[in-house]
């Protein structure tokens, strides 16, 4: 089969031949159908992210058909769609055990990071990571929820925001596109703030009150001004500089909450 292969940053992935996967007990053959291009990608090719496993094959938001199951696998079956969970924790460490499995400390499979992804025909997971999808949504709906809806998810839970507070979104991608769709659904008013005027107005349609462009317009000034005056309840920040650090601090409420979800590349 076919796969795109990581060998470093600075360089392009390559597409190789590489041995189709079999499974083992408990585990399936997943045909790829969709595989997101998580911005953690991009991190991966400029050095950001550098876990020293090379050659892998990356894609971590994944969608597919179950192709084939190993011995002892009862569901998903043959034929099912789903959609591929990419932790495949310990089961044994304090974590894990109080189902954190995404914060394992040793954990057995990591795909699209340490285990080779999604960028490739066909990918082998345990049953447990292939979870069935409604047939209402497409693979390609389907695979960035892998990732960046339930980070958006998990972040908002760590927030709490109530009815009425003010969320900021500070980039607006994948994970800040489905935390102004989450926070909209709770109640908050929603501002947006990103550097393109596509992705803003795209951010608008999705249920932003409010879009700050931050190469036009000074982002805590406006804020603030939103606001008016009391500051921001709830900061998700997505992007990873100094700058983007230091805007989110400042246009903080009293008793507010940031939340840091984007890769540092700045020291703090």
């Amino acid at each position: 089969m076919r796969a795109a292969r990581f060998y470093g940053p600075g360089r392009p992935l390559v597409i190789e031949d590489v041995p189709r996967p079999r499974p083992g007990p408990g585990e399936v053959v997943v045909k790829v159908k969709a595989a997101g291009v998580c911005h953690t990608e991009l991190h991966f090719l400029e050095g950001v992210l550098n876990l020293g496993v090379v050659p892998v094959t990356l894609g971590h938001e994944i969608a597919g058909v179950v192709e084939e199951v190993g011995p002892g696998v009862e569901e998903p079956k043959p034929g099912d769609r789903v959609l591929v969970y990419y932790y495949v924790g310990c089961g044994k460490c304090r974590f894990c055990l109080r189902g954190e499995e995404n914060l394992c400390e040793s954990p057995r499979a990591e795909y699209g990071f340490i285990t080779d992804g999604g960028y490739a025909e066909y990918i082998k997971v345990p049953a447990r990571n292939a979870v069935r999808l409604p047939d209402n949504i497409t693979f390609e709906q389907a695979a960035p929820i892998g990732c960046s809806v339930t980070t958006a998810i998990h972040a908002t839970r760590r927030a709490r925001p109530e009815v009425g507070e003010y969320v900021a979104v500070y980039g607006v991608g994948a994970v800040g596109f489905a935390l102004i769709q989450y926070n909209k659904l709770i109640g908050a008013k929603v501002i947006a703030i990103g550097r393109s005027e596509r992705k803003l107005q795209l951010a608008e349609e999705l249920g932003a009150d409010y879009v700050i462009n931050a190469r036009s317009e000074d982002v805590v000034e406006r804020a603030l001004e939103i606001t008016d005056g009391r500051g921001v309840d709830v900061v998700y920040e997505l992007v990873g500089i100094r700058e983007t650090m230091d805007n989110s601090l400042r246009m903080l409420a009293k008793r507010g909450r940031l939340v840091l979800i984007g890769y540092w590349r700045d020291k703090l």
